[in-house]
């Protein structure tokens, strides 16, 4: 196995949209750590994939795309082996392009430039082989994420950014992930070349704090493993199924909204993960890869979301739309006005997979419930299963079909939530019959044949 990995840095300047909120002034004013797009390449002599994780809260369908064709042309990967994927910080620039209108020409100008800066710096990285060895290790974590969506004692739910009384809390209406993931790619000298972090956590500690642009929680979590295995050492990390989890405990009232608090989650994350490293064991086999393109239904809008949001437009029309935490009803509104006007009946995206030995990850277009993510874990034919999420595009939540009779900020129509009620089914039997089958079969001729 051959492997190649390294990062490019993606930092906007003063003044880019943030993306991840709604606030009455969303430009950003200085930075706190610099975001990056990290880059790691396998090559098993047949085939060679390029696995990439941007700084984002998201990337566009047609971005995706954009970049994994100049990208292509740089590396000589076929376009179909690169995988691409926001690790989703809620402090970084708006690369969706959802929440406000008129910032369509500056945040395309920056894109474009970050699709060509990237695809050079892949093109150098590429240059860059060497021999490698891989290995895997994995660890349960309880007390760093929270299913988000709590359950009150008269049954009603409430997430838990909103206000309640702790003591009215009975639960939550789901499950978290708490698996942590690393696969570490080795030097043949002993030295850490690359890893793969993956952990189910929203990065949105901070949204924005002080119009800063940072990383949230990664930061502190790359600081951690550079520090613990030496600077040139290459950190990805890819989210899980965090749709519905957070860091918020509703039994504590006091926890930060501030560096803080990503410094504690990312270090206490960093600290796992090295011990994921430490007690990680050898993987061997050929690269097998899958990519298919799939398209979703996406939801209707119904009459009575129409006329809601006509009311709410002339209602609100003198209101700022400034929110902390969730979307204010002005800007769904508007999100809802210029769905209306979409000529798409359905969503594409690309759904990959990669696999050795008994390693394999799958990704997912957007951000998943994690009920589907441990869903597809327990469907693997593969003792390690990474789930990817906010993969390839953002076709925004995706929930559980019973959280719309529920409520909550995840299933309201708007940008952020399009696709029909049971996506999540549609989409895990595709990763199950697409994906994850036909790697599993390869894996199963090449036992037979070793």
């Amino acid at each position: 196995m051959k492997a190649a990995a390294g990062r490019v840095k993606i930092t906007p300047g003063n003044g880019i949209p943030m993306g991840g909120n709604v606030r009455i002034d969303n430009k950003s004013r200085g930075v706190h750590d610099d975001l990056f797009c990290n880059i790691l390449m396998l090559d098993d002599g047949k085939t060679e994939v390029c696995l990439m994780g941007f700084d984002f809260v998201g990337l566009k369908y047609e971005t995706c795309n954009d970049i994994r064709k100049k990208v292509s042309k740089s590396t000589g990967i076929a376009a179909s082996n690169i995988t691409i994927w926001g690790t989703h910080t809620h402090s970084g620039p708006d690369t969706c392009m959802r929440m406000y209108h008129g910032i369509d020409e500056i945040i395309g100008e920056y894109l474009g430039e970050t699709a060509v800066k990237v695809a050079d710096g892949a093109g150098e990285i590429h240059k860059r082989y060497i021999e490698a060895d891989l290995r895997i290790g994995r660890k349960e974590i309880s007390d760093l994420s929270f299913n988000r969506r709590l359950v009150k004692k008269d049954g009603t739910v409430v997430m838990n950014f909103e206000e309640f009384e702790a003591e009215d809390i009975v639960g939550a209406t789901g499950p978290t992930d708490p698996e942590l993931l690393v696969l570490s790619v080795w030097k043949k000298t002993g030295e850490l070349l690359a890893c793969l972090v993956n952990f189910t956590l929203h990065p949105a500690i901070l949204v924005g704090y002080k119009w800063l642009i940072s990383r949230d929680f990664i930061h502190y979590l790359d600081e951690y493993l550079l520090d613990s295995y030496g600077r040139d050492a290459v950190v990805l990390f890819a989210n899980g199924a965090e749709g519905n989890i957070n860091h918020l405990n509703f039994k504590k009232t006091n926890q930060w909204r501030d560096f803080r608090e990503t410094r504690r989650i990312g270090r206490k994350l960093g600290r796992h993960s090295k011990e994921c490293i430490e007690l990680s064991h050898p993987i061997e086999g050929p690269v097998s890869y899958e990519s298919k393109t799939v398209a979703i239904p996406l939801r209707e809008i119904t009459l009575q979301e129409r006329e809601w949001a006509d009311m709410v437009l002339e209602r609100d029309r003198d209101k700022v739309e400034d929110m902390f935490d969730g979307i204010p009803d002005k800007t769904y509104a508007k999100m809802i006005k210029g769905m209306l006007e979409r000529p798409d009946k359905e969503f594409e995206t690309v759904m990959q997979g990669m696999a050795v030995g008994e390693f394999a990850f799958v990704t997912f277009p957007g951000e998943v419930y994690v009920e589907f993510g441990l869903e597809v874990k327990k469907r693997s034919a593969f003792e390690y299963t990474m789930v990817i999420g906010l993969a390839n595009s953002q076709s925004g939540y995706i929930p559980k079909e019973e959280a719309f009779l529920q409520g909550g900020y995840e299933v309201r129509t708007a940008w952020s939530s399009q696709l029909v009620y049971n996506a999540g089914d549609i989409l895990v039997e595709m990763v199950d019959g697409k994906i994850l089958r036909p790697l599993a079969n390869k894996k199963e001729l090449q036992n037979e044949s070793y």
